[in-house]
């Protein structure tokens, strides 16, 4: 499957920071496509979230954990190039597949079986989830039933912080 039929956005990611830019993660499509493809909007638009999130299915097909796979990719990816990582709102839903009598069919009769208690009407969730990773914190986020991690830091090593101070001392007397 395409990166193009997969990848969906609410707005161009060259327009006003009102819009989302968002990609469903799909069973067929390609981790490393993903990656690329969310670590190539975030050097366009470091301003801007991104959202990815899965489309609802049965449990059995469900692509929640390849989902939080490229999230945490994405997350280790960016952290290579910049100091702090980004900002992830998890949010877990749940859309119920289960058929519901309308007006006119016997809806007084399944309301009685389902209090009945004897026979249980099996209920049909298909979870799916919505992740936002962005650079900056958002206030109006995290909203209702939406969870917050924190950032990333990177850690440099002596060594490496022994050449960042070798390259600003050179830069300095140049």
């Amino acid at each position: 499957m395409d990166l193009e039929q997969t990848a969906t956005q609410a707005g161009d990611p060259d327009d006003d920071a009102n819009t989302t830019f968002s990609i469903r993660v799909t069973r067929g499509g390609k981790v490393r496509a993903f990656v690329k493809k969310a670590l190539e909007f975030f050097q366009v638009n470091p301003e801007r979230p991104l959202v990815l999130y899965s489309s609802p299915s049965e449990v059995s097909a469900s692509t929640i954990p390849k989902l939080i796979s490229v999230a945490e990719i994405i997350k280790r990816e960016y952290l290579q190039g910049y100091p702090v990582g980004l900002h992830q709102f998890n949010q877990l839903l749940f859309e119920d597949r289960s058929r519901v009598p309308v007006e006119g069919e016997n809806r007084a009769g399944a309301l009685l079986l389902a209090l009945e208690g004897s026979s249980h009407p099996k209920q049909h969730l298909a979870p799916h989830m919505k992740i936002t990773l962005c650079a900056k914190f958002i206030p109006e986020k995290p909203g209702q039933r939406e969870t917050y991690q924190t950032p990333s830091v990177r850690k440099l090593s002596r060594a490496a912080k022994a050449r960042a101070r070798q390259r600003a001392k050179r830069g300095a007397s140049s």
